[in-house]
């Protein structure tokens, strides 16, 4: 039968009582899509993972985030950073798992309810690896930031298909807009058959990337002649087509500057700068910007640097595609380079057009784009997957589990196995929601769960 443990003195009970936080805990393994590694702090998913957590605190959600090393933009009370090296060349991130890095971090010591992976890629390979060391079968869900498309990149086809296998196995996963979903399926129809397709259409689910309300300023109604390209400066945000049309505007007037954070080197034209600072001198510097650029995409995602720029004043204008009237369906657009002009040339004649411009982007922000409307809307979908995860019935083992918390007041997995007599072979996912269904028992909001006995 194994080992029993000898009860703990009521006095100690209390005392631990007092101490500790009881939640019934839903622990979720992060698995990381990082492509910015030079600077973390400013990589799309760790602002992403940042706004959840930060989000969703006074959730019963402990996270155990797989990271290249430590993030400080990512340290909250209730989680964890498991260091190993990733890849962040797409080719070689999309493509290489490391089974030992795996095995390093995932001890049989922890739980996890729920796999939030942001590499679909590498799905199969993580769920297999997991249960193979520890038997645990959390449900998976997760984030797609990115996916080859043929018109994008050449080495499209193996990836694509790769990151759809993946997927599948999901019980849903976020994607940035309903265009990036549409182009997402239009491309698997080429792969899959209709019902496959189908079953993608409904595991793919919108989210938004919004702002928070306190990071929405007052603009500044005396800006510099500043225009801002605060996207990365590729080919596939149509950065060459930018310059070239900055010079056309610059032929005709020359009362402008050009501000590119992103770009790096020395910046093409001497009407340009690419100054670079912290988080809060880039939003101090926005501030200052005239107007913002938001250029044809190959890619039909979302614009964090749009979101960035709005929230902090600066009206953008934006390439006439569905992607951005998701973003700001009430904003200026443009097609072709004459009329991206003309509504240059209006914001630098006219600072109370800019100025009206961008008081009616902030309010667009407040009505549609508050991040917490989307993370109230992720936070019952997590809670949805976990009750849904499979439970042990009621057997004469879940009695004996239930009778040991109930006894020792507080006791660890370790010690769970210890008095069962159990292995690692044992598929303990089951058990450990049958056991925080029980009124009685919870975990607590710390890296290793403990089960505790609360009347």
């Amino acid at each position: 039968m194994g080992v029993r443990f000898s009860l703990p003195a009521p006095v100690m009970l209390d005392k631990f009582y007092g101490q500790k936080e009881f939640q019934k805990t839903i622990r979720i393994l992060v698995y990381p899509n990082i492509t910015w590694q030079k600077d973390l702090e400013k990589d799309s998913y760790v602002q992403v993972l940042k706004n959840m957590i930060r989000e969703t605190q006074g959730q019963p959600f402990f996270w155990h985030i797989i990271s290249p090393t430590h993030i400080d933009g990512l340290t909250f009370p209730n989680t964890e950073q498991l260091m190993v090296p990733v890849h962040t060349y797409p080719p070689a991130m999309r493509s290489d798992f490391d089974v030992s890095h795996i095995k390093s971090l995932i001890g049989s010591e922890k739980d996890f309810d729920i796999i939030m992976s942001h590499l679909p890629e590498h799905t199969h390979q993580l769920v297999n690896t997991m249960y193979n060391l520890t038997h645990h079968t959390p449900k998976v869900m997760g984030y797609s930031h990115w996916c080859d498309f043929h018109h994008i990149v050449a080495w499209y086809k193996g990836a694509f298909n790769q990151n759809m296998l993946g997927l599948l196995e999901y019980e849903n996963c976020y994607i940035n807009t309903y265009a990036q979903k549409e182009m997402v399926l239009e491309q698997a129809k080429e792969v899959f058959n209709a019902e496959t397709v189908d079953k993608i259409d409904n595991i793919l689910t919108v989210q938004h990337l919004g702002v928070f309300e306190s990071d929405i300023v007052e603009p500044n109604e005396s800006p510099e002649k500043l225009i801002v390209f605060n996207h990365r400066c590729e080919a596939y945000k149509h950065f060459d087509e930018f310059v070239s049309l900055m010079d056309k505007l610059y032929e005709t007037r020359q009362d402008f500057k050009v501000w590119i954070p992103l770009f790096e080197g020395d910046v093409p034209r001497p009407y340009m700068s690419n100054e670079k600072f912290d988080k809060k001198g880039y939003y101090n510097r926005l501030r200052d910007c005239l107007v913002g650029f938001a250029p044809k995409q190959k890619y039909g995602g979302w614009s964090v640097a749009a979101t960035d720029g709005l929230m902090n004043g600066v009206p953008y204008i934006f390439y006439d595609g569905s992607y951005y009237h998701e973003l700001q369906d009430n904003a200026e657009f443009f097609t072709t380079d004459n009329e991206a002009l003309t509504l240059l040339n209006k914001h630098l004649d006219n600072v109370n057009h800019r100025n009206e411009q961008s008081r009616i982007a902030q309010q667009s922000l407040r009505d549609n784009l508050l991040y917490k409307n989307e993370m109230s809307k992720m936070v019952d979908n997590i809670k949805n997957i976990v009750d849904n995860s499979h439970k042990m019935k009621e057997t004469g083992k879940l009695k004996e589990l239930i009778d040991a918390v109930k006894i020792h007041g507080s006791i660890s997995k370790s010690e769970l196995y210890g008095h069962m007599g159990w292995g690692r072979g044992i598929k303990w996912t089951p058990y450990r929601r049958a056991l925080l269904s029980h009124p009685n028992i919870y975990d607590t909001m710390s890296v290793e769960p403990t089960y505790n006995w609360k009347e």
